[in-house]
């Protein structure tokens, strides 16, 4: 009796140990079928991303940017009220003071807006938000060719819903190699490889697009005088920095009218030298890729007393063609430099004699410029509003506070912090006397400040 009693209890025991096993392997499977990791998943290594910590987060909050509420607002707002729950609208107006002044919103989705939200939510460990944006801009955004629509209309009619741009598909990109990490799947796995395919050639170079630049037929009086310091082979020749000067003869006064024109190249802003030397360690893209894209870059760096960055490559990645700006010519862009900066030094590469420039302009002025004007060496143009958030990540990655501080104070005079605003927390822009707050610059701030 008691042997069987003995039995018994350790048969008990077999049955409970045998059920507990069967439901591990049952949570087990159903997370691998749920993370599409059945059958094992390809593995991606990447540069963790940038988590700024107390430190540097104190730094904004001392200048009304308060992170977390930041990220909060700009969901109610951008997400849930200006887009469609999932989507990230691309601007959103509060109400007005007037009955008339409704609130409303952009009706526009930008891919880049999604990239950046979608990083927000894998940093913030949000995996339900994640996953649903990630396949909504998959199923949404696609082409059947692989590429990415830069944007969407909230409506669906398809107006300009085809139109792509490096730009946008590199952020994304971006984000869904830093979302594979945390909650991708094979599916995810497949459709990277397949972007980085439709971005770059079969060399790992980054492939050309349509840019738009000014033409250079703006008056411009050109003489010896003018010319003559600088040798033919001098990098930061006045036609390396102007573009080809038009005209039968010295001294002559060029027509005082500019024109766009659309040229084959690469932004160099958009050679991401994280991102590609992530995807070339994972044999994504072919080897090399980094230091040809290294290259590029450094080639650009106008010289010549000249400290900036050029704008984009005329003709191929590596084609040594430089044009230093898109917006006017005999003009540097700055906001593209600042981006090209802290791509730099993201990677530890940045040049010290252009973020010393770039800091001494910054903390005199506390803003950040669009343009640098050649022949007077004054900046000038508007405000580079999209830029701040580039300029405090690359005052971060070169550990400089002071930097950082002055740019969060320049931002968070921005900030909403009428306590009974439903913006509250947020950054604004004022146009035309209406309070306008873009995804951009929400979204942006929210990583260069958590």
């Amino acid at each position: 009796m008691q042997r069987k009693g003995i039995a018994e209890i350790g048969k008990g025991r077999i049955i409970t140990g045998a059920v507990i096993i069967a439901l591990a392997l049952g949570v087990t499977v159903y997370y691998l079928f749920y993370t599409g990791r059945f059958g094992g998943g390809s593995k991606l290594k990447i540069t963790p991303p940038a988590r700024l910590g107390y430190e540097w987060s104190h730094l904004a909050a001392d200048n009304n940017i308060v992170s977390d509420y930041l990220f909060g607002r700009t969901k109610k707002l951008i997400v849930a009220k200006g887009g469609d729950g999932i989507l990230a609208a691309s601007s959103y107006t509060i109400a007005g003071r007037l009955v008339t002044q409704e609130a409303e919103d952009s009706g526009i989705y930008m891919l880049s807006d999604q990239s950046l939200l979608l990083k927000c939510y894998v940093r913030a460990g949000d995996r339900t938000n994640a996953v649903a944006l990630k396949e909504d801009v998959v199923k949404r955004f696609r082409l059947p060719d692989g590429s990415y629509r830069s944007y969407l209309y909230d409506d669906e009619s398809g107006e300009g819903e085809e139109w792509t741009s490096v730009s946008s598909m590199i952020d994304w990109l971006d984000a869904m190699m830093e979302y594979y990490v945390s909650y991708g799947s094979d599916v995810d796995y497949k459709e990277i490889k397949s972007l980085a395919s439709v971005l770059f050639d079969g060399e790992g170079r980054l492939n050309t697009e349509k840019i738009s630049v000014a033409k250079y037929v703006e008056s411009l009086y050109v003489s010896l005088e003018d010319t003559g310091v600088y040798s033919e082979d001098e990098e930061g020749s006045m036609e390396q920095l102007y573009g080809t000067i038009t005209g039968e003869s010295e001294g002559e006064e060029l027509d005082s009218r500019e024109t766009e024109e659309e040229i084959e190249g690469v932004l160099l802003s958009n050679i991401n030298l994280r991102l590609i030397r992530d995807l070339e360690n994972n044999g994504l893209i072919a080897a090399g890729a980094y230091e040809k894209a290294l290259e590029t870059v450094k080639n650009g760096f106008a010289g010549g007393g000249y400290p900036f960055y050029a704008y984009a490559t005329s003709g191929a990645m590596d084609c040594g063609d430089y044009i230093y700006s898109g917006q006017n010519t005999g003009t540097i862009d700055i906001a593209h430099n600042v981006k090209t900066m802290r791509n730099l030094a993201e990677v530890g590469e940045l040049d010290s004699v252009s973020y010393a420039e770039f800091k001494e302009q910054t903390m005199n002025s506390g803003r950040i410029y669009t343009e640098f004007v050649i022949m007077t060496g004054n900046y000038s143009g508007r405000e580079a509003v999209n830029s701040y958030a580039d300029g405090m990540m690359l005052a971060y990655y070169k550990g400089d506070t002071d930097l950082y501080y002055r740019l969060s104070g320049t931002l968070g005079k921005r900030v909403a912090t009428k306590s009974t605003s439903p913006a509250l927390y947020m950054v604004f822009r004022e146009e035309n006397d209406r309070y306008v707050f873009y995804a951009r610059e929400n979204l942006g701030t929210r990583l260069a400040t958590s």
